[in-house]
């Protein structure tokens, strides 16, 4: 997958450029002079500037002069992010590749606080039910003790004013909306509380900026600048936002006009189905390219937008996150179709190759402390604890959570991490900016004993940081430079990670590889497992963390189990977050080892089936299965489903007991803990299996790993008619569980099983 190949940014004007062919003559050279004030506005003597190599990660460092003031020359590589003190990504410079010289200048004030209220991603509004406060305020109105006044004034470039025009003050924090009109003379005035942080929107468009009140209550003017435009949305019957268009549309305000040409594809790019969906939002867009390859689009500011195809996702992106002022450009993204989207057929479950769902991602709530004195915290409870004459089944949820320890350092060991990170143009928009802040967040926890490297792949790979002690601001700089783009090179990843990583082993310390990827490479499992059996050997684990749908779960789950180390799936983008979060406390707060539970049970409740982790054993009336790592943020469910015989009322006397033990890795002491429940008689006719809410979710994902295991067996004989009738039997009854509403958490997985029904279709019609 490649990113855009073609991208400009225009302000005010458009420029367009041109392809040239390539130039025998060097590379050309980019000269950029920086004027750096303070926030009281005297210049920033000394304030240091980095600049990081968006391909190979070179960094290079820099201090203003005593005028503040700092002379770029560069001309190696093709694009360096700038950082300016804190004010990491503030600018990209642009290397010339076939000649010449280009020249650019900054004025910036020093105010990281600021950079980072600027650069701050709207939130998404989907759900939220806001206050509306409207507000029809008189000229000659005062702020009262506790607020602010603000008058808004709403013109156009040649300074005239808008009457009647729609502004809003949106504060997330309070889900408050506060509506006023523009006058006569153009302002629209607000009372609003003081030291509070709000979106503001023009016209109906969101976030055109933002506006953060004071902490005194004075009355304050700004002058918003505004250009609109006729032209037309509809949301189609899938949800995207379809637009019509004047003959010759031009740039406005709020949005930038953009003109996306698509080469390759089915049809070389012409009559195409482009779909963009705008990072940390709902909000998604479609158009058709035309005969030339060319969709048009107008887009709102200050945005990130993930480009899709029919057989491609995630194609590349369209970056408007530092787009300021009016204008518009023109982009480009190679189509290149994915097979298994093309051709879901050839890409049926298999037994050698299937993914499953850790139910745990779709858990809403945490487990809270028991009183007990233990640990570990084990909680019982049935899906629904009451049972009737026409019962079947039962679902038994089992719990583990973990008491915070009170002296986490007694088991601290230094750790040596190679991070091997992902960064293909599939992992565009949300996926690649929560795991530069969810990586940034790991680096701070970091230790002065501890090691790092840092690697990326994506057609290739590179050692970005070689394996030393964290040099954080460091880390923070490449962190910031990282941008999604490219193919998918886990194999080349992984390879220099254990050469990073096996640099400062030792048994003393926690040696581990951290792998993150959302897609598939191209060397084949086994080569890959090969490569790293050597390292599994010394004692080096790999953990996972598999991104979205389209990951090769198989490896992972292998690199993972073979190696001891741990395997996170990340459904959605926030999924990062809590597997980097969790592997971290894997690493450093390690607190039981060996535990193991067992499960007794009887002649009229008998056991079925174990989802949320393998089961080791099974025989004589008891299930066994372990836990082999418990760290702090342990917060694991197990459910378990069990047969119903013979129900009566007597079925209250039939105890289901559960024996837990594991060793204590802060006290050295072997723990014990019995749990025994029961089912509770009812005459009720009609009793559900699952009667909490909070447990529909993981049980549904329950139920598509038992059907996926059903369905890669019937694929394997190619009996894929029975295939066909089980996913649709499945979705019958997943539909009905969740009352036809299906969660934002779900929505991917249902996709991916009509995209099932699609293959299996084809492959009855093939193997007639």
């Amino acid at each position: 997958m490649k990113q855009l190949f073609f991208r400009s940014l225009f302000l005010v004007m458009f420029i367009f450029i041109a392809f040239i062919p390539k130039a025998q003559d060097a590379q050309g050279t980019m000269n950029y002079t920086i004027q750096i004030f303070k926030d009281d506005g005297r210049p920033y003597a000394g304030c240091p500037v980095t600049i990081v190599e968006t391909s190979t990660f070179e960094r290079k460092t820099f201090a203003a002069n005593a005028a503040g003031q700092l002379k770029l020359s560069v001309s190696e590589g093709k694009e360096w992010i700038v950082n300016i003190g804190e004010m990491r990504n503030y600018t990209k410079l642009t290397i010339p590749q076939y000649g010449g010289t280009a020249n650019g200048s900054a004025t910036v004030t020093h105010d990281p606080a600021w950079w980072e209220r600027t650069m701050q991603t709207p939130e998404d509004r989907t759900g939220v039910k806001f206050d509306d406060i409207y507000q029809r305020l008189a000229e000659n109105e005062r702020p009262g003790p506790t607020e602010e006044l603000l008058e808004v004034l709403v013109q156009t470039e040649n300074g005239r004013p808008y009457k009647g025009m729609k502004v809003d003050l949106v504060n997330h924090g309070t889900a408050t909306k506060y509506m006023a009109e523009t006058d006569h003379i153009g302002i629209a005035r607000f009372k609003i509380p003081l030291n509070q942080q709000f979106q503001m929107d023009i016209d109906g468009e969101e976030d055109f900026q933002y506006y953060d009140s004071g902490s005194k209550p004075y009355k304050k003017r700004i002058t918003i600048t505004y250009e609109t435009m006729e032209y037309k949305e509809v949301v189609n019957q899938d949800g995207y936002i379809e637009q019509t268009f004047l003959e010759d549309p031009r740039p406005i305000s709020s949005r930038v006009f953009v003109a996306l040409k698509v080469v390759g594809g089915p049809n070389d790019g012409a009559n195409e189905d482009v779909y963009l969906n705008m990072a940390f939002s709902n909000k998604k867009y479609h158009a058709k390219t035309n005969a030339n390859g060319t969709a048009y689009f107008m887009l709102p500011k200050k945005r990130e937008y993930v480009v899709d195809f029919d057989y491609q996702k995630g194609a590349g992106s369209v970056d408007l996150k530092r787009f300021f002022g009016i204008g518009q450009a023109t982009m480009g993204v190679y189509y290149e179709p994915d097979e298994r989207l093309q051709f879901p057929e050839k890409f049926l479950p298999s037994k050698n190759d299937l993914k499953l769902y850790d139910i745990n991602n779709f858990r809403k709530k945490p487990y809270e402390d028991t009183p007990e004195d233990e640990l570990i915290n084990v909680h019982v409870k049935w899906g629904n604890n009451k049972i009737g004459s026409g019962s079947r089944e039962a679902l038994l949820e089992l719990g583990f959570s973990v008491k915070e320890p009170k002296d986490k350092k007694a088991i601290e060991k230094p750790l040596n991490v190679a991070f091997v990170l992902d960064k293909s143009g599939s992992m565009s928009g949300e996926n690649i900016e929560i795991l530069k802040a969810a990586m940034v967040d790991f680096v701070k926890k970091l230790r002065p004993i501890d090691n790092v490297s840092l690697i990326l792949f994506d057609t290739e790979a590179v050692v970005a940081y070689e394996c030393q002690k964290a040099n954080k601001s460091h880390l923070m700089d490449l962190i910031a430079a990282i941008q999604a783009g490219g193919g998918t090179s886990i194999y080349e990843g992984l390879k220099l990670g254990y050469k990073e990583v096996s640099k400062n082993a030792t048994s003393g310390s926690v040696n581990r590889l951290i792998l993150l990827t959302d897609g598939y490479g191209s060397k084949p499992v086994n080569e890959v497992l090969a490569l790293s059996d050597e390292y599994f050997k010394k004692g080096i684990s790999v953990s996972t963390i598999g991104v979205g749908e389209g990951y090769n779960s198989a490896l992972l789950s292998l690199l993972s189990k073979y190696s001891g180390g741990l395997e996170h799936q990340a459904i959605n983008s926030n999924g990062i977050t809590a597997a980097l979060y969790k592997e971290f406390e894997s690493l450093l707060y390690p607190l039981a080892s060996d535990l193991t539970v067992k499960v007794k049970y009887n002649n009229r409740i008998i056991y079925k089936s174990l989802h949320g982790i393998p089961e080791a054993k099974n025989k004589d009336g008891v299930v066994q299965f372990d836990l082999q790592k418990v760290f702090s943020s342990l917060d694991r469910m197990v459910l378990m489903k069990f047969k119903i015989e013979n129900p009566d009322a007597s079925i209250e006397k039939d105890v289901i007991s559960i024996d837990i033990n594991y060793h204590d890795e802060i006290k050295n002491e072997d723990v014990s803990i019995h749990k025994e429940t029961h089912l509770e008689w009812s005459e009720e006719s009609d009793i559900e299996l699952v009667h909490d809410r909070e447990l529909v979710e993981t049980y549904s994902i329950a139920v598509i790993n038992q059907m996926l295991k059903t369905i890669a067996d019937q694929c394997d004989n190619k009996n894929y008619t029975e295939a066909r009738k089980k996913v649709k039997e499945t979705l019958d009854s997943l539909k009905k569980l969740n009352k036809d509403k299906f969660s934002p958490e779900l929505l991917p997985i249902i996709e991916t099983l009509n995209t099932y029904l699609q293959g299996l279709e084809q492959a009855i019609i093939n193997n007639k």
